[in-house]
This record gives structure tokens, C-alpha cells and sequence, in this order.
């Protein structure tokens, strides 16, 4: 955003308060009057400079030390801290102090590597014209910036594992998948993961009290749990559902749903296991109890809900899952 959000608000701020004498390549990490959300953006910056570039064409917005201006990234990195006293050019100098018409000024090299940026330097001439920042991921330069872009060249990409469709469904609201997901990988703080932390923990299941807790226990072989997740599915006509945690996903792959049909049942299991969670929470914390029947009417209505917000943004799948839905 620093290169290419000039109108944004928060650019002209930082740009403003923190950029106004030096380049945001050369400010130190651990300086604290920084906030502290800006300093972990400059631990970052090795990161970026894989994909950020400057194209000089006057130099008079680059900085010569510190901006990602040549093919050898942050000079005062290649160079090493003798450089500046080397070649003679001080810290925070511009590239356009170093530049004559269209000649460069520069002190004989005395290094490999100073001879190595000498042979760049006169593969080109400065010319009339603004400097740009060049954004580039996987080689090819970017119009604008993609986060997704970015994460799928940083990330170490793994197989895709047989549940992922069944959690990363657009029909199903955010924060549900994110909890479903969790409790997917078993990272969820359930009694039995707090106790084999070392917590000094009664596990007991806090919805029935009558079994320990876990992630499989939860969802749904706790009586409590069944009631809602047997209410909330029965809605489709389903009096017999799979309460086993693999259970269920292997009925996900079985059963001969269409794509509305497994949506909506998507919808109402997410459902079940965000509200099944949040009454647990709130038994463990606050200790106020709902009534299965009001947490089986609450997933119903958000999977109308989510459809309806679907539909209103123009979603194909919205509008069938709202035609579904009102049916029921």
C-alpha cells in the first residue's frame, strides 16, 4: 500500500509521520516509539523485497542505499557498511545526487561487488520522469496488489486434504468455518487438550455432564449436542444422522446430494458445531444455559440468513439456497 495506495488515508499517515526523512527500508524494527503494529510490518521486509522493485528514472524519489533499486536488492546489505565511505556517497542520499545529466558520479570500484553495481549502473541512463514501484510475483509484474496472489507464492503448499470442500464452502458463514476447521485439526481448547497441557482440569463434559470432554464427544455423541444437531438436520428430513465425528464426513461423501442439498446440510453442521461451542463457552465462563431447542432454531435461522445475504449479492448459489430454504 506504501507504493500503490497514494490516496489512502493511512498511506499519507505513515508516509507523513514515519517516512518523512528516510526510506521505509532503513528504519530500525526495534525502535519503539513505532506502534507496534507498523514494527511487525518492518520485520516483514525481506519478504517483500522478493517481490518489490523500483524503476529509476530520475532518482529523485529513491533512495540510493536503502530502496530496492538494482538487481542487487538493499545496496547497504551488498555493499556492507564501508560502502557509503567507499564510493563516497553518504546514507541517505537520493539516487539523483549521484546522477549528472544522464552520466552517473560515481568512485572508481575497489571491490567485485561495487564493480558488479558499476556494470549495472551503465546497462542504463537516468532519464525525465518519475521513479515507479514495480510489483512482481513469480516474475510476472502486477497490476495491482493481490493478497491472495502473494500467500500462494509464499506459502509451502501441501496436498489437499479429502475434507477441505466441506469446510471451505462459500454458503457457510466465516467465523463458522474458521471454528469447524479448527475443531477438524482437533486444535480447539477442549478439556482433554487443556489437561494434556498440564492443567490441573475435572474433565467433564459441561452439556451433559455425565462423559469427559473432547472434540468427539462434542460433536455429537454428548446427549446434550445430539439433541441439537438431530433438531437442526431433522429440519431436511434426516431422523437418523451420523453422530461419530468421521461418521459424518464419511456420510458427506456417501450420501447422493446435490450440490444445494450438501450446502444446506453444510450449513446447518456448521451451524451445530458454532453453537454447540458458544454454549460450552459460555457454560465454562459466565455459567448461563440455553435450551438445545433455542440453539437448533438459532443455526436454522443463520442458514436463512447467510442464503438471503448470499442472494443479495448476486450469489447463483444464494438464490438457489433461498429457493431451497423456503421450502422448509
Amino acid at each position: 500500500m506504501l507504493y500503490f495506495r497514494a490516496g489512502s488515508i493511512w498511506v499519507a499517515w505513515v508516509r507523513d509521520k514515519y517516512l518523512s526523512a528516510g526510506s521505509f527500508w532503513s528504519l530500525n524494527s526495534r525502535n519503539y516509539s513505532i506502534s507496534w503494529t507498523f514494527r511487525r510490518l518492518l520485520k516483514l521486509r525481506h519478504i517483500t523485497l522478493s517481490f518489490l522493485s523500483i524503476s529509476v528514472r530520475e532518482g529523485g524519489e529513491t533512495y540510493f542505499w536503502f530502496d530496492p533499486w538494482t538487481p542487487y536488492g538493499i545496496l547497504i546489505d551488498y555493499l556492507g557498511p564501508s560502502g557509503p565511505m567507499d564510493l563516497g556517497i553518504p546514507l541517505n542520499s537520493l539516487v539523483s545526487s549521484i546522477t549528472q545529466g544522464s552520466a552517473w558520479i560515481l568512485r572508481p570500484a575497489r571491490s567485485k561487488r561495487q564493480l558488479n553495481l558499476h556494470v549495472y549502473l551503465t546497462s542504463f541512463s537516468p532519464s525525465p520522469g518519475s521513479d515507479a514501484a514495480i510489483w512482481k510475483v513469480e516474475d510476472i509484474i502486477c497490476t495491482k496488489f493481490s493478497t491472495k496472489d502473494v500467500w500462494k507464492s509464499i506459502r509451502m503448499a501441501k496436498p489437499s486434504v479429502s475434507w477441505a470442500r466441506f469446510i471451505w464452502n462459500q454458503a457457510i458463514i466465516p467465523k463458522y468455518r474458521i471454528t469447524s476447521w479448527l475443531f477438524t485439526l482437533n486444535r480447539n481448547p477442549t478439556m482433554d487438550r487443556m489437561m494434556s497441557w498440564g492443567l490441573d482440569l475435572e474433565n467433564c463434559c459441561l452439556l451433559c455432564g455425565s462423559a469427559p470432554e473432547s472434540r468427539d464427544h462434542l460433536f455429537f455423541v454428548c446427549p446434550y449436542s445430539s439433541l441439537v444437531w438431530k433438531a437442526v438436520i431433522g429440519v431436511l428430513g434426516f431422523t437418523n444422522p451420523p453422530l461419530q465425528w468421521d461418521s459424518v464426513f464419511e456420510w458427506f461423501v456417501s450420501a447422493s446430494f446435490n450440490r444445494i442439498q450438501l450446502a444446506a446440510v453444510l450449513q446447518l453442521w456448521h451451524g451445530s458445531i458454532y453453537v454447540i461451542w458458544q454454549e460450552r463457552n459460555a457454560r465454562y465462563h459466565n455459567g448461563l444455559t440455553k435450551s438445545h431447542w433455542m440453539l437448533s432454531q438459532d443455526v436454522i435461522k443463520q442458514a436463512k440468513d447467510k442464503s438471503s445475504a448470499m442472494r443479495n449479492c448476486g450469489s447463483d448459489l444464494g438464490f438457489s439456497l433461498v429457493a431451497f430454504w423456503s421450502t422448509f
